[in-house]
């Protein structure tokens, strides 16, 4: 599984970089996601994946608090297309 990691946060040190990681049944990982970081997972092998998402709260139906982005969407320079190991620009 590919995990990307994309920090949208305003007041983040870390604001705008965009990480990717290589997890799966030989590096298994457990990831806490905070708030207003984008994210999204991209199976890489031929086999099957598995990923396990447990929130901290209920899913509020009435005002959600889940926002989504196209994968070639603008804001977040990333290509999906390349192989995790290449460089990202």
């Amino acid at each position: 599984i590919k995990l990307v990691l994309h920090d949208g946060r305003a007041k983040s040190k870390t604001k705008g970089e965009t990480n990717e990681f290589v997890i799966g049944e030989r590096n298994p990982t457990l990831v806490q996601i905070p708030p207003e970081v984008w994210h999204g997972f991209k199976t890489i092998s031929e086999d099957y994946a598995l990923i396990l998402n447990i929130p901290t709260e209920l899913y509020d139906y009435k005002k959600p608090d889940e926002y989504r982005l196209p994968p070639d969407s603008d804001k977040i320079s990333y290509d999906w297309k390349l192989a995790p190991w290449l460089k990202h620009g």
